[in-house]
C-alpha cells in the first residue's frame, strides 16, 4: 500500500486570464489512516471540464489547494465503507491527485444534494459517486467509463430522449459537434435516421466532424457567410437543436428554428474558451440565462412554442442504468463511436488543462494517471 500520495494545487493566480504550467505546483502528503466510512481509492483517470479554468479564476478552485470537483475513474483499495469493497471500480468526484480518500456518506462538490431517488440507485450520498457494474468494467476501459458512461454520454442520451422522440424527418442543428457532448448528440441523432449538420470552429474541425461521426454536414461557425451556409443547410428550419455553446451563436441559429421544434441546451462552453473571461456576476444566473437562454431566445422559443430543455444531467441519474444498457447496445454494435482524446500521465496533468484552452481538440479530454 502506498505511504503517501501525490496532489497537483493551483499554486498562483493567472494574469489576463492566461492559464499555464506556472499555475500548478506538485505536493506529496502521507496517506491518512482509514477511518470507519472511508475508503480509499486510487485514481485511474479524470476528465478534465472546460469550465476548469474558470473555476479556477473565479476562486471556486482556490489558490493553494487542488480542484476537487474533477469527475474521475478510480479503483478501491481499502475499503471501511459498507458501500464499496476492495476492487469495486468506482466512479467519484476527486481533486488532481493519484490516490484519494472517500465516503460515501459525502455530498457532491459544487452541487446540491442528491434526489432520494438517485441515492437508492448509486448507494451513496452524492450523484457522482457510485460503483461501475462488474460487467461494464469488463467491457469498457475507463475512458470510455467516464465518457460515454460518464456525464457527457447521459448527457447526450437523456437530452435526445427529452427532446423526443426523434423523428426520421426531423432536421437537426448540433452546435459544439466536435465536444464530448455534442459528439455523442450527433451520432446518437444519426442512429435514429434524422438529418444532422453540425457545427465546428473551422475547416479542419468541420472536415473531422464529418470523416468520424457520419453525420450529413458540417458548417464552420466562424466563417463570415455562417446565417447564409445556415439557412442553406435548414432550408425547411430546424426541428431540433442541441446547444452547449451559447453567446450569439444561440441567438442566430434560434431564429431558424420552426414552430413546435424543440431545443436542448446544456452548458454555456463558449464563454469558458474566450480570452478573456466574464466576471463573476453579483447574481448567480438562472440555468437557462447560464446556458445562453436570453430574454430574446425566450421570445422566439414562445411566439414558436418550442419546447426548451435546460437542466444539468443528474436530474436524470435514477435512471442511469437503463441509459447504461442502451449505450451499451449501441457502441457494441458499432453504431455509437466513443471519441476520447487521453493524454497518458499524473505528471503530464498540467499540459493537459493548459492544452485544453490552446489548441483543438474533438471529444472528452481525459488524464490517464495510471495504467490498467
Amino acid at each position: 500500500m502506498p505511504k503517501t500520495y501525490r496532489k497537483w494545487i493551483f499554486a498562483k493566480p493567472m494574469v489576463d486570464d492566461r492559464l499555464g504550467v506556472e499555475q500548478f505546483e506538485l505536493q506529496e502528503h502521507p496517506i491518512p489512516a482509514l477511518q470507519e466510512g472511508q475508503a480509499l481509492v486510487r485514481v485511474k483517470l479524470v476528465n478534465i471540464h472546460s469550465a476548469t479554468r474558470s473555476r479556477m479564476a473565479g476562486g471556486m478552485t482556490k489558490q493553494g489547494d487542488t480542484d476537487r470537483s474533477n469527475y474521475a475513474c478510480a479503483e478501491v483499495l481499502q475499503s471501511r465503507d459498507q458501500a464499496f469493497k476492495e476492487g469495486d471500480v468506482i466512479a467519484c468526484q476527486a481533486g488532481w491527485q493519484d490516490y484519494q480518500v472517500i465516503r460515501s456518506d459525502d455530498r457532491s462538490v459544487g452541487y446540491g444534494a442528491a434526489s432520494e431517488a438517485v441515492r437508492a440507485v448509486n448507494g451513496t450520498n452524492s450523484q457522482w459517486t457510485y460503483v461501475f457494474r462488474p460487467a461494464m468494467v469488463q467491457m469498457w476501459p475507463p475512458e470510455v467509463l467516464m465518457d460515454i458512461f460518464g456525464t457527457s454520454g447521459m448527457t447526450a442520451y437523456f437530452g435526445m430522449r427529452q427532446c423526443g422522440p426523434l423523428r426520421r424527418t426531423d432536421a437537426v442543428a448540433v452546435a459544439g459537434a466536435t465536444g464530448s457532448v455534442g459528439s455523442i448528440v450527433a451520432q446518437l441523432a444519426k442512429i435514429a435516421g434524422c438529418s444532422v449538420v453540425g457545427f465546428g470552429g473551422g475547416p479542419d474541425r468541420c472536415r473531422w466532424v464529418m470523416d468520424s461521426l457520419g453525420i450529413d454536414y458540417c458548417i464552420d461557425y466562424r466563417a463570415m457567410d455562417f446565417e447564409r451556409q445556415l439557412k442553406a443547410a435548414f432550408p425547411g428550419g430546424i426541428d431540433v437543436f442541441s446547444d452547449g455553446i451559447g453567446g450569439s451563436l444561440t441567438a442566430t441559429v434560434a431564429g431558424l428554428m420552426n414552430q413546435d421544434s424543440r431545443l436542448f441546451a446544456y452548458g454555456g462552453a463558449g464563454a469558458f474558451y474566450a480570452d478573456r473571461l466574464d466576471a463573476p456576476p453579483q447574481q448567480r444566473p438562472s440555468l437557462r440565462r447560464a446556458f445562453g437562454i436570453s430574454e430574446e431566445i425566450e421570445e422566439i422559443l414562445k411566439q414558436r412554442n418550442i419546447k426548451s430543455e435546460a437542466w444539468i444531467v443528474h436530474d436524470f441519474y435514477h435512471e442511469r442504468l437503463k441509459a447504461e444498457d442502451d449505450l451499451s447496445r449501441l457502441l457494441q454494435s458499432g453504431a455509437l463511436k466513443p471519441i476520447n482524446n487521453v493524454v497518458d500521465g499524473f505528471d503530464n496533468l498540467p499540459n493537459a488543462v493548459v492544452g485544453l484552452y490552446q489548441a483543438a481538440r474533438s471529444g472528452k479530454l481525459q488524464v490517464r494517471f495510471s495504467p490498467y
